[in-house]
């Protein structure tokens, strides 16, 4: 498999993505998930879709049964746009690094004053 390849199914499916959930969806607790990453293991077959809570309004936001759920719509709404034999299994998981950005942010604050 060629080394741009990964790269680009990730890319694609990161703006995909996005699109399905600003377009597609009716559910008020996905409107508010900001796709931030895609990883995709080296065949293809699995992709991590990293996402956030926009406003980090959390009292709506999709569990984690509910998201599996979700993930298989995404993946039968991708079938219809990819061009490839089989669309990754998607996986989606919460991206802490903001939040951990933040916090580290506060404490070397509150070291300097």
């Amino acid at each position: 498999m060629s080394s741009t390849r990964v790269p680009k199914v990730e890319d694609f499916l990161k703006k995909e993505i996005s699109q399905i959930i600003s377009s597609h969806v009716r559910d008020p607790r996905y409107k508010f998930i900001n796709i931030v990453d895609v990883k995709c293991s080296t065949d293809l077959s699995v992709a991590t879709v990293f996402y956030t809570i926009i406003d980090g309004d959390f009292s709506d936001s999709p569990d984690l049964r509910s998201l599996k759920k979700f993930a298989s719509m995404v993946r039968s709404k991708l079938s219809k746009f990819m061009q490839i034999r089989r669309v990754p299994k998607l996986i989606f998981k919460y991206d802490q690094s903001l939040e951990r950005y933040n916090n580290i942010e506060t404490l070397l604050n509150s070291l300097s004053d």
